[in-house]
């Protein structure tokens, strides 16, 4: 029977070549099974709606019911995922449903994105617990996911790992925690077969193959092969991509094990947004979202692979041991503007430098530790320590300083254009690796007893950092990272806490743009105080949160050296806010989700000839920014969608420049069918539906808002 169907499959396909899609996995059909950061999930789990989960996966505490979580965590489901994820760029699509989280880029060149005030991008993502697999070119392909979990916080002891932190710019330390977790075979034989048109022109075709086998279904394996051509909504760009990923499971009587990994092979022509704004007086009004602001021949391009490795053994009733390894390959190619991105002057101006950039990086990491879980009538506590080590190595060669560059001239409205002869870098050969490592303790515990819990975790942190210049610099740095949090239920399904966090950042070396590059700086703390309270009624979760994060900061001063500017660390930032969200299923046939947070965010603490910035807004922060989605079932079948996000006015630069108040809306309908006997579902989505050009401020740079975008797919369940 199942060769027939993947024959009478074989014909379906050709017969609807011309149709695209969302792929939408039955994932009711599976139980769910529990490990150390690994969790294979169904929707029995979720909250009602299925927006979000009932439970969080709170690192190597384990699940916890989310009203239990002591601060602000968010688990979104597959069905959020296939939803949200919008083909410019699929994981912002789905993280813009979080309100402690804005987007920075709607290009497919980046990833960045700010959580409470503090930028970060793909580099600072985990998958399946594993950090350091990612970077701000290359995320984590969403396809392959069945959920994302969100802190928001610098909780990165969470799980107990130790890493790069080399986010934007490599300067700021992560504000918070963002971990996929891949899709597992579901239960029998499966073969969903999803065809997409998105954009301009762009095809993307998916094909996800799964398989339970061995006694009581024991192994499974899971393969995600997906093909994307054509052209975005974004004149003059264009997306190919062509990658594999496997999944491999085994769930015995006392052990779970996963497996992950794949290779990827992707590129990008055009989709230049991102433009430096740190000296413009007058900000012109954003332009047509459709503009091309590339050069001709502009395009970046990566190959490589990753690897994850996840392992839980169980001795007895009480102890049990874990792994979690992962390793990868990183090479890029990219012709661009130098530095990534076009300088914005007054009144649309732009201007810039070619760059030919090569780099390639490796990645290690392991991680091994115990957990002791006991339980009395009264008491329950779970005690985990681990250890972990991190290996990273990269270089990279640039042509962008070289002297007589070509450079590049033009405006927002009619695009740019090289003047004068390119001039590329030599081999990457010939350039020198800088070396990161990093080794770490942690011991964390959480406590229940009676109608209070109470959480505390340290980790010590010993890393060092070499720098890649012909005088290499090597700085070591020893860091000790406490967490704790405390919740209390008055009654049940409410929950108050209290909780702080630190995080911090890795040694950063001044790039080449200054006149002291190659100076090494210590690294940077983030922490964090929280309190909030949770509830949980009808069907509806309510969560409520007041915070105080600051983080230390870089600032850029004018020198008098050849280059005019120098790079120092100076002060900090401190981002006071409020952050409310929603999810659930708010009557019969509706579904919603969504929040707001107000961000209070100022310098602080500047040292004598920075006054005049004490106490002034860090840029790039708006007061307000809040989202609405809602799912409309209008039957079995079928379903409406529809999102709403809104960013407030935002400062660029100290010249009093702001980028303005602007909302997006995105809609969308999915409605399931069956050809010959197969079950399929074709749904079509519009993203920014009303065609809104804005502009999104993001420290001192602004990038300008992706055009509308349809989206039409379909998907056969074989």
């Amino acid at each position: 029977m199942f060769k027939g169907k993947k024959s009478l499959a074989m014909a379906v396909f050709c017969a609807v070549a011309s149709v695209g899609f969302v792929a939408n996995v039955h994932a009711e059909e599976l139980d769910s099974y529990k490990m150390d950061n690994v969790v294979i999930q169904g929707e029995k789990d979720a909250l009602p709606g299925g927006l979000m989960a009932s439970q969080n996966r709170v690192g190597i505490l384990g699940d916890i019911d989310v009203v239990d979580v002591p601060f602000t965590q968010r688990q979104y489901t597959e069905k959020t995922i296939e939803i949200f994820s919008d083909p410019n760029q699929p994981m912002n699509g789905v993280i813009a449903n979080n309100p402690s989280i804005r987007v920075g880029s709607p290009s497919p060149m980046y990833t960045d994105f700010s959580m409470r005030g503090i930028n970060m991008n793909a580099a600072h993502y985990y998958i399946n617990g594993i950090p350091n697999m990612f970077n701000q070119t290359r995320s984590m392909p969403a396809y392959v996911l069945e959920s994302v979990d969100i802190v928001s916080g610098p909780n990165t002891v969470l799980n107990g790992t130790t890493f790069s932190n080399n986010g934007t710019n490599g300067t700021d330390a992560p504000a918070g925690m963002l971990n996929g977790t891949t899709k597992k075979a579901m239960s029998g034989q499966n073969i969903i077969y999803t065809q997409k048109f998105s954009g301009q022109g762009t095809w993307t075709e998916n094909l996800d193959m799964g398989q339970r086998f061995g006694k009581n279904e024991e192994w499974g394996v899971r393969v995600n092969a997906h093909l994307e051509k054509g052209e975005l909504s974004m004149d003059g760009a264009e997306v190919d991509d062509k990658t594999i990923y496997i999944n491999i499971d085994h769930k015995g009587e006392k052990s779970t094990t996963n497996l992950f990994g794949g290779y990827f092979d992707w590129a990008v022509d055009g989709g230049q947004r991102w433009l430096k704004a740190g000296d413009v007086k007058h900000l012109a009004d954003a332009p047509d979202a459709t503009n091309n602001l590339s050069f001709d021949g502009q395009t970046k391009q990566n190959h490589g692979y990753l690897m994850t490795l996840n392992h839980v053994q169980k001795f007895s009733d009480k102890w049990s041991a874990f792994a979690n390894m992962g390793a990868n390959y990183y090479a890029e190619h990219k012709d661009d503007p130098h530095g990534g991105s076009l300088t914005l002057g007054d009144f649309g101006k732009l201007s810039g430098k070619f760059r030919n950039y090569k780099s390639e990086s490796r990645g290690l990491y392991t991680q091994f530790g115990v957990t002791n879980e006991t339980k009395n009538d009264n008491m329950s506590n779970r005690l985990s320590i681990a250890v972990d080590y991190f290996n990273y190595k990269s270089r990279a060669i640039n042509s962008g300083g070289a002297k007589g560059q070509a450079t590049i001239e033009g405006n927002i409205w009619d695009g740019v254009h090289i003047v004068g002869t390119p001039i590329m870098a030599a081999s990457l050969e010939d350039a020198n690796y800088s070396r990161e490592n990093a080794k770490a303790l942690t011991i964390s515990d959480r406590v229940e007893f009676g109608k209070a819990s109470a959480y505390v975790a340290a980790q010590y942190r010993d890393s060092e950092y070499k720098s890649s210049g012909k005088d290499a610099k090597t700085i070591s740095k020893t860091s000790l990272n406490p967490s704790f949090a405390f919740a209390y239920k008055p009654v049940d399904k409410v929950s108050i806490y209290t909780s702080y966090a630190e995080s911090y950042t890795r040694p950063f070396e001044v790039s080449t743009d200054y006149d002291n590059e190659g100076e090494i700086f210590e690294p940077i703390k983030n922490k964090q105080t929280e309190i909030g309270v949770k509830y949980e009624n009808g069907g509806v979760l309510h969560s409520f949160a007041v915070f105080d994060l600051n983080q230390g900061n870089y600032i850029k001063e004018k020198s008098n050296g050849p280059k005019g500017q120098i790079y120092s660390q100076e002060g900090e930032n401190r981002f006071k806010g409020i952050e409310y969200s929603l999810t659930g299923k708010v009557a019969p046939k509706w579904n919603l989700m969504g929040g707001f947070m107000y961000l209070d965010g100022k310098r602080e603490k500047l040292s004598k000839g920075s006054e005049h910035l004490e106490g002034k807004y860090a840029t790039g922060t708006p007061k307000w920014n809040a989202v609405l989605a809602a799912e409309y079932e209008a039957d079995k079948n079928t379903s409406l969608v529809g999102r709403v996000n809104y960013t407030g006015k935002s400062h660029v630069n100290d010249n009093g420049v702001e980028t303005p108040a602007f909302a997006t809306v995105d809609f969308g309908i999915k409605h399931k069918t069956e050809v010959i006997d197969i079950p399929v579902t074709l749904s079509a989505m519009c993203y920014n539906m009303l065609g809104e050009d804005y502009w999104i401020s993001r420290g001192t740079s602004v990038a300008f808002g992706a055009p509308r975008t349809f989206v039409l797919s379909a998907q056969f369940d074989i």
